[in-house]
């Protein structure tokens, strides 16, 4: 069965099965065969995984990790130990930390598009591995990766990522809106920016207790949205968290850069002038405070997220706190059909360069991704604190759960399985399978995996054009400054132009001309 077909029935699936599993049943992990090699009148070794997020201080998670080790000690002479790369400048830290060879880091979690997993590579900070070796102490997941997809995960003839490809996400982002506002600016929908253009117009006109946008302008995301709404855009998530390059998917063949030629973000950037002139957002955007909790107050028109938080927090989030607002979900590339599904390689787990234990590592990722017990203690907690399972086999918070003093982070986002996910009944599912509906129409596969685009010569070249995007695209996309919106695109252009711009497309249209 098709990638596209199984994240239609992928719900379905999991509604039908999650009862057997959920009594008992463990989805069969084997035992490793490598296991025999361990000595086990040894101490344990400690494994230490290294992921993105807030370290936790409520004890919760060394809770579940302390039932987890008891699994990983008995089967493997391993425990588990969890190092937090905190959200404030993640990803300078996550690159500091993973040059360090004595933070003591063995799983890493990374990302292809979001998480310099390449040039990490490049840089040598993960271990290159073999069929070999990942065959003989990481089976399961070896068996479940298809030989194409190994391929994607390689670089000079090694491998060095271990996919998430058994899970099914979409992370592209647009803006959540409440249908009540839309109805009063007489659209059924919000389908297009022209229609999000409308909408704000009829939120200032009516409705003063609301800043239509309380937009921070520290993200280039609505940019490249605006873009991949306008034409078929394809961007390169590698290279550049902007999406600078890619190719129309009409005129394959070609590396373009709208940001740099044409007239999409001329366009763009008009629109976010009169947006600023109309006063959607605040006069000193530095002032924003938390869009999403306004959002959920009704002090904010919109919230701007991806697929996978509207369903899964945002509107499960405001039946809860404001019952009364309707909200829907409008994703960019909507008007023009674009959508791209996430890579594989959007979440994967490397190993760290520096890795005292590279074998019993990867020996225990086998267990994490596998083992249905181990699965559901990384991934939800323990049963009946930080979850409990209906006999529909649904997952819902136990009986007097707070977040703030029982819930866990683990943020296990680099080798999940829909097969032994739970669904959480507060999710909002009939919203999750109209949106994926439509997606599955239009999507297509990331066609950028194993394109080796990510080259020490290109990446030494982008720090300058990344400073020079971040010093551009918040003003453009705030439209907060005293020149016409042509000719700010016109210098942020020439300042590209004199980074080399052009010299990189060059380089990285021969690379795709050599695939």
């Amino acid at each position: 069965m098709s990638k596209r077909i199984v994240s239609i029935l992928l719900v379905l699936f999991m509604l039908m099965t999650i009862v057997a599993c959920g009594k008992g049943e463990n989805r069969g992990y084997q035992k490793n065969k490598a296991a025999s090699q361990i000595d086990f009148s040894q101490k344990p070794v400690t494994i230490t995984y290294l992921t993105i997020g807030d370290k936790p201080v409520n004890g919760r998670t060394e809770e579940v990790i302390e039932q987890l080790n008891k699994i990983l000690i008995k089967r493997l002479n391993a425990r588990l130990d969890i190092y937090y790369v905190g959200w404030n400048d993640y990803l300078q830290n996550y690159d500091r930390t993973l040059e360090n060879p004595n933070a003591g880091i063995d799983l890493v979690g990374t990302g292809t598009d979001w998480l310099d997993a390449w040039p990490n590579v490049i840089n040598g900070n993960f271990l290159p591995l073999t069929e070999e070796m990942i065959r003989e102490y990481c089976p399961e997941t070896f068996a479940n990766v298809p030989k194409t997809t190994w391929k994607k995960c390689s670089y000079d003839g090694s491998i060095y990522f271990l996919p998430e490809n058994e899970y099914t996400q979409w992370t592209n982002h647009g803006f959540i809106y409440r249908t009540d506002i839309a109805k009063e600016a007489g659209l059924s929908e919000v389908k297009s920016w022209d229609d999000l253009d409308k909408y704000f117009e009829c939120v200032i006109k009516n409705h003063s207790e609301m800043t239509p946008w309380d937009f921070a302008g520290d993200s280039g995301v609505p940019a490249l949205g605006y873009i991949m709404s306008s034409m078929k855009y394809v961007p390169i998530y590698e290279v550049t968290t902007y999406g600078l390059w890619g190719e129309d998917s009409n005129n394959k063949g070609k590396i373009i850069s709208p940001f740099y030629m044409g007239d999409e973000f001329v366009e763009y950037a008009r629109l976010m002038k009169k947006w600023n002139q109309m006063g959607v957002w605040r006069s000193n955007v530095s002032t924003a405070e938390d869009n999403t909790e306004e959002f959920y107050a009704g002090t904010s028109s919109v919230a701007q997220h991806h697929t996978q938080n509207f369903f899964t927090s945002i509107k499960p989030a405001m039946r809860v706190k404001n019952p009364d607002v309707g909200v829907k979900f409008y994703w960019f590339g909507k008007e023009s059909g674009n959508l791209m599904r996430l890579s594989d390689l959007h979440g994967a787990m490397a190993i760290s360069a520096y890795s005292q234990n590279p074998e019993r590592a990867l020996m225990v990722y086998d267990m994490l991704r596998n083992d249905e017990e181990c699965y559901r203690l990384l991934r939800y907690g323990i049963e009946g604190i930080q979850y409990t399972v209906t006999d529909s086999g649904m997952m819902e918070k136990p009986s007097g759960y707070n977040e703030a003093k029982d819930g866990i982070v683990t943020n296990f986002w680099w080798g999940r399985r829909d097969v032994l996910e739970i669904p959480d009944s507060a999710n909002s599912w009939d919203d999750y399978y109209e949106l994926v509906g439509s997606y599955e129409h239009v999507a297509i596969d990331y066609p950028w995996d194993g394109v080796p685009f990510s080259t020490p010569q290109i990446n030494a070249q982008l720090s300058e054009i990344t400073a020079i995007c971040d010093k551009y695209i918040p003003l453009i996309s705030t439209g907060q400054y005293d020149k016409k919106p042509e000719d700010m695109v016109a210098e942020f252009r020439n300042e590209l132009m004199k980074a080399g711009f052009e010299r990189i497309t060059g380089q990285l249209q021969r690379i795709y001309n050599a695939q």
